[in-house]
């Protein structure tokens, strides 16, 4: 189950992608787990320009657990948090991670140079389309 702070700041997106948060809310808490691979799907929808309703594909991707081509495995996930937590990381998109001064590495790298216990980068698959 989410908590309050992670349900605000997944509402906070859905804001910045012109998406009404309140039709979405029970959706959001009962398929938690879909949530972080549906945003990913409707952003590259967006940019694609082929969604013309982006609340109808957050909310049936949240449903079906459809996710984005730039979507990460549990285990990159797990260690972006843990990083973003230690303020060694700001942001990630499409395989890169940012830095608190700005700079712009490959998330696989950061991996190497800060390793979390308990993921192993040589079990980690990082399904990013442009990485591969």
């Amino acid at each position: 189950m989410p908590t309050k702070q992670e349900i605000s700041e997944i509402c906070n997106e859905l804001r910045r992608l012109r998406i009404n948060p309140q039709p979405c809310l029970g959706v959001v808490k009962k398929y938690w787990e879909n949530v972080q691979g549906a945003l990913p799907r409707v952003k590259e929808a967006i940019s694609e320009g082929w969604c013309d309703n982006p609340t109808g594909l957050f909310i049936n991707s949240c449903r079906s657990g459809a996710k984005g081509k730039n979507t990460v495995t549990e285990d990159v996930s797990a260690w972006f948090e843990w990083a973003r937590k230690q303020r060694i990381v700001l942001a990630m998109s499409g395989g890169v991670v940012y830095t608190p001064d700005g700079e712009a590495v490959d998330v696989r790298e950061m991996m190497r140079r800060f390793p979390r216990s308990g993921v192993n980068m040589q079990d980690s698959k990082i399904s990013f389309d442009c990485l591969r």
